[in-house]
């Protein structure tokens, strides 16, 4: 798919939970993104792109939402702009997460802090193709819990955990799905590199999105590569051919 560079106007950026943003941009490129996508924003006064997963989007109304994290200069600039300013938008970039319309099955979600934003319009996708879908998020404490309602209008209640158990069950999130005897053997999963690999060691099925640090976001610079778990020498472009990978395709160090 043809890349597209847009004037985006910001519609909404608000503060959802600690350090973490809401922010909805309205532009053409709604109509175009897949699950898992993700964009990279021009910040004014910085060189490098800044890259934030699509957490859902309404081709209809013309408008796309990003949940993002402060977590440095460029973040912390998104988090001052306001309602009605233009911020420059490239995408759709990266491979996102793959949907079988054909055979749908049981399905578990899993998302890590960060990475819960960008399994909402997954399991929206997975809903419209009659995927039996259940939720579980993982997060710090309750000061960092965010994207819940997100889940419940799609008629999905989330299984939330805190590592302080401030909020939902007392523990990690893989410490959760055991408490759940989750059955679901195909799994859909993004947050932090441990939780990914906790993923990989319980299920054999399904796929994860990683969160590195990328320059270019294109593929072109060869920042972001990882290591092919089977094939020696190989490679792939995490911002290419990921974010997402199959479970057990990469090697995360």
């Amino acid at each position: 798919m043809k890349l597209t560079d847009e004037t985006g106007i910001i519609k909404e950026n608000i503060l959802v939970a600690a350090d973490t943003y809401r922010m909805v941009i309205k532009g053409d490129l709604s109509r175009r993104f897949g699950p898992g996508q993700f964009v990279n924003l021009l910040i004014d006064g910085l060189t490098l792109r800044r890259p934030i997963s699509i957490s859902r989007y309404e081709p209809e109304e013309g408008l796309y939402v990003l949940y993002y994290k402060v977590l440095g200069e460029g973040t912390a600039r998104m988090a001052a702009m306001k309602p009605g300013e233009s911020i420059q938008v490239l995408g759709p970039l990266g491979t996102g997460f793959p949907i079988d319309p054909a055979h749908p099955e049981p399905v578990l979600v899993i998302g890590g802090g960060a990475g819960a934003g960008p399994l909402i319009q997954t399991a929206r996708e997975l809903r419209k193709w009659g995927y039996p879908v259940s939720v579980v998020l993982g997060f710090p404490t309750k000061d960092d819990v965010y994207a819940v309602e997100e889940f419940r209008a799609l008629g999905i209640e989330p299984g939330i955990s805190t590592d302080d158990g401030s909020f939902g069950y007392h523990g990690n999130v893989l410490e959760l799905i055991e408490s759940r005897k989750e059955t679901a053997r195909l799994v859909y999963a993004c947050g932090p590199k441990r939780m990914l690999r906790a993923v990989e060691e319980r299920f054999e099925r399904g796929y994860i999105s990683l969160d590195v640090r990328m320059a270019c976001g294109m593929g072109a610079c060869m920042a972001c590569v990882c290591r092919d778990r089977k094939e020696p020498g190989a490679y792939h472009r995490v911002c290419k051919e990921g974010p997402v990978f199959p479970i057990g395709r990469v090697v995360m160090e």
